[in-house]
């Protein structure tokens, strides 16, 4: 077996995660209040979605539609990526609350509902992951050459 992470990409990863966790403390701090009384780590979910650009949570169709939307915007897949995972999680924020522990938290959000998604659905998503990169131009520090 040969490995395609590297060292380096690994530590990428894990800076996202914490990118992520400190992005979506400040749109929805009871939610990562909640994750973290869990003992729920957010690089034991968003790994997947940071390496396959989310390419996993939705269908194809939406899946195109979303990258779509990271080549048009600039730093797409380096920046935008993050905010549109925060609206990803937080979207569903009510009823992760109301999910009593690690395990059940875990199973719904490797699992998440989106089978039946489409346009609609991800231009609602990119909409608002614009609307927090206005909010919180800075939220992104894992890329060289970023702050």
């Amino acid at each position: 077996v040969v490995s395609t992470q590297s060292t380096a990409s690994s530590g990428i990863n894990a800076e996202y995660g914490h990118d992520l966790r400190r992005l979506v403390n400040r749109i929805d701090k009871t939610l990562d209040d909640h994750l973290e009384r869990n003992l729920v780590e957010y690089l034991q979910f968003s790994f997947r979605w940071m390496n396959n650009l989310l390419m996993r949570e939705m269908p194809l169709s939406a899946t195109i539609r979303l990258w779509d939307t990271y080549f048009a915007e600039p730093g797409g897949f380096s920046h935008f990526h993050l905010y549109v995972c925060a609206k990803f999680l937080t979207k569903w924020s009510k009823l992760i609350k109301s999910l009593p522990d690690f395990q059940a938290i875990m199973l719904f959000v490797q699992s998440l509902p989106t089978s039946s998604w489409g346009d609609d659905e991800v231009s609602e998503l990119v909409s608002e992951a614009f609307q927090l990169k206005c909010l919180f131009p800075k939220a992104v520090t894992t890329v060289a050459g970023t702050t």
